[in-house]
């Protein structure tokens, strides 16, 4: 299984690698140190590359740590979700302890693997065939609810893998919340303001 990492240097950039080095040995990683560019800009070059050599992959953030079982339970989930629902799987993210609340383990215990309209790819299974239709907003903040919604528009389905990662938290793009948010605005108004109306019923 590839997995990719795009990064500008984190300094929890070790601690992943070593987790995966122990927690996931078969697994090939593959960082990418790109020019400064969006989160989204940056993943949908890498992931186009790798995509060249595999079907699918997993993308991760540079500030996340894997436990012993990550790997296994999500790939157990990912091959029950294929089973049920074939090529209509969308992205496959892992529950975490700083991620949006429908992954945060405060309120999912991961006793059961759920569909979510969207997820964030702290670490997340993906096939070629959903990237091809779908790819991230050339974003920062919300570059992960655009793929994961224009996918809903095409008939995949997105999930929360019972699996975990520890997440050190917002290391990949700043804390400048505000700032994330507000640049986003213009592309998601001109790009897909249909999603401004689902998300916060503007008009």
């Amino acid at each position: 299984m590839n997995i990719v990492v795009c990064t500008a240097g984190s300094p929890c950039l070790p601690i992943m690698e070593a987790s995966v080095k122990h927690y996931a040995p078969t697994a090939t990683l593959n960082i990418f140190r790109p020019a400064p560019a969006t989160f989204g800009e940056v993943y949908n070059a890498a992931m186009t590359e790798v995509f060249k050599t595999c079907d699918e992959m997993i993308v991760a953030n540079d500030d996340i740590v894997l436990r012993p079982d990550t790997m296994k339970i999500l790939m157990e989930d990912v091959n029950a979700l294929k089973y049920h629902h074939g090529d209509k799987v969308g992205m496959v993210a892992t529950r975490a302890d700083f991620v949006r609340d429908s992954q945060h383990i405060k309120h999912n215990d991961g006793s059961q693997c759920l569909q979510a309209n969207a997820v964030s790819p702290l670490f997340a299974w993906l096939s070629k065939k959903a990237f091809d239709v779908a790819q991230f907003g050339p974003l920062n903040w919300y570059s992960d609810d655009v793929i994961c919604e224009d996918l809903n528009e095409l008939g995949f389905k997105n999930f929360i893998s019972r699996a975990y990662v520890h997440h050190v938290g917002s290391q990949t793009v700043g804390i400048d919340y505000n700032k994330l948010n507000n640049d986003a605005l213009p592309w998601l108004q001109a790009n897909r303001p249909q999603y401004l109306t689902k998300w916060w019923g503007w008009k």
